[in-house]
């Protein structure tokens, strides 16, 4: 699989890319799973996503902050490494006019 540049993309391109499991398990780590630094502990009040981007290997990486103390959060999804996901993913890059091919 090719490295790609990270592309920022917003809220309904990422809910056009993601199936019904990943947006399933996108939601219930946002929600439960995300390690706060600055709380020491996992954001028990979940993340409000500042920043979605696909990476190079079209994973997916949010920024956001804690709601319970507002620190920095981030996390990768590894969903690249799934044929179809990654097909779906330069399928959203060539619609917002990034050549996959080119690289």
């Amino acid at each position: 699989m090719r490295h790609l540049p990270e592309i920022k993309i917003n809220s309904f391109q990422l809910a056009v890319l993601l199936d019904e499991v990943e947006k399933h398990f996108y939601n219930f780590v946002i929600d439960n799973l995300v390690f706060c630094a600055h709380c020491r502990e996992i954001a028990n009040e979940g993340v409000e996503v500042t920043e979605v981007c696909l990476s190079a290997m079209n994973d997916v990486r949010i920024r956001g902050r804690c709601r319970k103390c507002n620190g920095e959060v981030m996390r990768l999804f590894v969903f690249g490494g799934d044929e179809k996901f990654y097909a779906r993913a330069c399928r959203l890059r060539e619609s917002i006019g990034f050549n996959v091919l080119s690289f």
